[in-house]
């Protein structure tokens, strides 16, 4: 099933990349530089150098891509404006960090408590991107295109102390960011404090945060168990990750057959990609309890009750689209969003 998940995937992107075809250069030995926000010693990072060595693989060489860690090229939320002045080629970003400039593939990469499983990221994207056009449009106003896009565990509740209820919420300071999960920590009566990756680690050790939603395999790779011990059952967030991204001034100077490699290679390392992120996850929670992490239940009432006190994102988000005339758009997305997540 997932692998037919991953042909019908390929059916959306290879489309995509056949329109950016026309007038590439011939052969010729090509280097491009990729702006990474993650360490690289996380699954997906492992992913992404596996990918790297492919393309110059099957290229012959001729397409090598050089990857800079943790923001070594710029921070996160420079990465969109670093492609578009040509100052990178290739960035591994989240669209969550752009909501102005990329509002469509933003909302699934933010708006919490509206997926349960790791594959329903991998469903949604699949069909927005084939069956919602603006999609497409967006990438091309914003110069740039999508290669694929990684998985990420749940986010599960990490606290410094244990919080088991909505009302333990309250008055804690927690790790957000875009515009939805802000509200959702104001929702349980908590403070949303705007933290980079990097700065989450600091953020626990000083006391700026008390808690951040955080995978549990990302809580060994920043090594989160040494500054906050207590993970609770409740996910706070999933959906689809970082995108590899590449700029379209960049693409341009492939050649077809590279553009398809490139395409092809990148389904591949999405299929990679979550099944690596599945077994971390296996893998991180025997770790996380031999170094003194504990993990707690949060009730299905509790949930339950934390849902309700949301806003409603959905509706939110159309009536945002609707204001800049893309309220068509954002109403099929919803409603493929609810079928995907069955929700």
């Amino acid at each position: 099933m997932k692998k037919i998940m991953f042909k019908t995937l390929m059916a959306a992107v290879v489309p995509a990349a056949v329109a950016f075809a026309a007038a590439a250069p011939a052969a010729a030995e090509v280097t491009l530089r990729m702006s990474h926000q993650w360490t690289e010693n996380n699954a997906g990072s492992v992913v992404d150098k596996w990918f790297a060595k492919e393309v110059e693989k099957r290229t012959n060489g001729e397409v090598k891509i050089k990857i800079f860690w943790s923001g070594a090229l710029g921070k996160a939320k420079e990465n969109l404006g670093l492609l578009q002045q040509g100052a990178v080629d290739m960035a591994a970003m989240s669209p969550g960090y752009f909501p102005a400039e990329m509002p469509f593939y933003a909302a699934p990469n933010s708006i919490p408590m509206t997926m349960d499983e790791v594959p329903h990221a991998t469903a949604l994207m699949k069909r927005l991107m084939t069956e919602v056009p603006i999609y497409q449009a967006e990438t091309k106003r914003n110069g740039i295109r999508a290669v694929f896009f990684h998985h990420l565990n749940p986010y599960k509740l990490v606290c410094k102390n244990a919080v088991t209820t909505v009302d333990g919420m309250k008055g804690k300071k927690m790790r957000t960011w875009g515009k939805d999960m802000p509200r959702m920590v104001q929702a349980a009566g908590g403070t949303p404090v705007t933290l980079s990756l990097p700065e989450i680690y600091e953020g626990l050790s000083r006391g700026s945060v008390d808690c951040a939603p955080f995978a549990v395999d990302l809580v060994i790779n920043y090594k989160i168990y040494e500054v906050a011990k207590h993970i609770s059952d409740i996910t706070l967030w999933l959906g689809p990750s970082t995108g590899i991204w590449i700029s379209q001034s960049a693409w341009a100077k492939l050649t077809p057959a590279q553009q398809d490699i490139i395409t092809k290679t990148g389904l591949e390392a999405a299929e990679r990609d979550r099944d690596a992120v599945l077994a971390a996850g296996k893998a991180a929670i025997g770790k996380l309890k031999a170094k003194g992490v504990s993990f707690h239940d949060f009730p299905d009432a509790e949930k339950a009750k934390w849902r309700a006190a949301n806003p409603n994102f959905f509706a939110d988000f159309i009536k945002d689209m609707d204001k800049k005339g893309w309220g068509d758009d954002a109403r099929k997305t919803i409603a493929i969003w609810k079928e995907v997540t069955g929700r």
